[in-house]
């Protein structure tokens, strides 16, 4: 009974309706008739007003047929009847020559820049509000309209520039939102920063605007601000580039605790992202801090405990802060995960040496000379070093035959060492191969005249 009595109350709404819109038309036909052109103008616009734009425009196309002076308001309620009917192509048409009679009036270009807005004629419409501009330069609305067509554009430092003249009329958190989030795109790291801070004054706790201040202040080379914005946002707001910059804040301010958490959650996202904390130790170790460099080799660790390059260096920080038992079992561990790595087995060796650690210096020594197999001119050096350190052991373990193995070995990779020679004609002496020895003790005393073993030894040998 009661959806009955919805429907019959409409159905005489719609016949009330009908009827008024008929005694519209029908007045302003007479109107009309009449030459009475005014009245049904006025009738048209009665029309407009109460939403009865089919009517409006009938009346109206007949107004148009006539000799009627005042085209300036029948072109514009033309306008209105087709936008009102959703017909924007012949509502613009109407407005443009309804324009023409009068070029300085604001609400019409209001009309017709919508109009082209949403048709989804930008250029047009943006040329329209500035227009408006032109003519009232403190137009909000028109400042507003501008700005947001040309930040749809993408046109980034135009579109800034007219939220800056904007703003300084209405202070709104979208207009904060843009102009900052258009002064980054146009890399204005300084103005994005200013608008930020200015915005969350305004509006304090808005997602965007902090986002767009912890960018702005990272850019700005404002490090402390930069942590302090992204540590209030979310991590659902933030991109991985978002967590990394976050990262490199608060290393750069030296809260390397904090920002390790941010890397972490850079490799979370994108495990190819792991070679962050290798490049930030590589970093660290290049400029001497070794404290923080193997905070960081220890942070790549964490999240891949088979790296080995991480290990590795790890042992060059600790090696370099002279603390051997951290070199050392840093180069174990590297040692462990790829055996045959040549730096690797020659550092291990160096750090034996430093803790007087002489035999696995020794074993570590051999195991380089095998190593170095195939490859001697690349590892020369080392190769020099390995036969004389074991050279030098043999000789003091009084092993002289495996200590002229060696240091025979030495001295072709250096043919002028006298260290060498002289020790080689102590071993040959001890060994009563008289000849030999007076032979290198000779030498010796060529390449270093002052050599009081190398004249003690041809003394007793009578061969001085």
């Amino acid at each position: 009974m009661k959806r009955a009595s919805i429907i019959i109350v409409s159905l005489i709404f719609l016949m009330s309706y009908k009827l008024i819109a008929q005694n519209y038309y029908e007045d302003a036909e007479k109107a009309i008739k009449k030459k009475d052109y005014a009245t049904a103008l006025k009738i048209s616009k009665e029309c407009l007003d109460k939403d009865s734009a089919s009517t409006a425009l009938k009346i109206l196309i007949q107004l148009r047929e006539k000799d009627y002076k005042n085209d300036k308001q029948l072109f514009e309620y033309l306008g209105d009847a087709y936008a009102k009917m959703n017909v924007a192509e012949l509502a613009i048409t109407n407005y443009a020559e309804a324009e023409k009679y009068d070029s300085l009036d604001v609400a019409l270009k209001f009309k017709m820049a919508e109009l082209l807005y949403k048709s989804k004629r930008y250029k047009e419409a943006g040329n329209t509000y500035l227009k408006i501009i032109q003519l009232d330069p403190n137009n909000v609305k028109a400042l507003k309209e501008t700005a947001s067509i040309l930040f749809l554009a993408k046109y980034w430092s135009e579109a800034a520039t007219y939220y800056e003249k904007y703003l300084a009329l209405e202070q709104t958190k979208d207009g904060y939102q843009k102009i900052t989030k258009a002064f980054l795109e146009s890399k204005n790291y300084e103005k994005a920063y200013k608008y930020a801070v200015e915005g969350l004054s305004k509006y304090p706790g808005d997602a965007v605007i902090t986002k767009n201040a912890a960018i702005a202040s990272f850019g700005s080379q404002k490090f402390e601000d930069a942590g302090k914005y992204y540590s209030a946002i979310p991590d659902s707001l933030l991109t991985v580039s978002d967590l990394k910059n976050a990262g490199k804040a608060f290393q750069i301010i030296k809260a390397d605790s904090i920002a390790i958490k941010y890397y972490e959650k850079v490799i979370e996202r994108d495990s190819t992202q792991s070679s962050l904390f290798m490049d930030m130790a590589n970093n660290y170790f290049r400029s001497k801090n070794n404290e923080l460099a193997i905070k960081y080799y220890m942070a790549k660790i964490k999240i891949d405990p088979k790296y080995e390059l991480a290990y590795r260096y790890m042992g060059f920080a600790y090696y370099d802060m002279k603390d051997w038992n951290g070199a050392r079992q840093s180069f174990l561990k590297a040692k462990e995960l790829v055996d045959t790595t040549f730096v690797t087995n020659y550092w291990l060796t160096q750090t034996y040496s430093q803790m007087d650690s002489t035999d696995q210096a020794a074993e570590q020594y051999v195991y380089l000379i095998k190593l170095a197999g195939g490859n001697e001119k690349q590892y020369k050096n080392e190769i020099l070093e390995a036969n004389g350190a074991l050279g030098q052991r043999a000789f003091q373990k009084k092993n002289f035959n495996g200590a002229i193995t060696y240091l025979s070995k030495a001295l072709q990779s250096k043919p002028s060492e006298w260290r060498f020679m002289e020790m080689l004609g102590a071993c040959y002496q001890s060994l009563q191969n008289y000849d030999e020895a007076i032979k290198w003790y000779k030498a010796t005393l060529k390449y270093n005249p002052k050599s009081e073993v190398a004249k003690k030894g041809l003394r007793m040998m009578s061969a001085d």
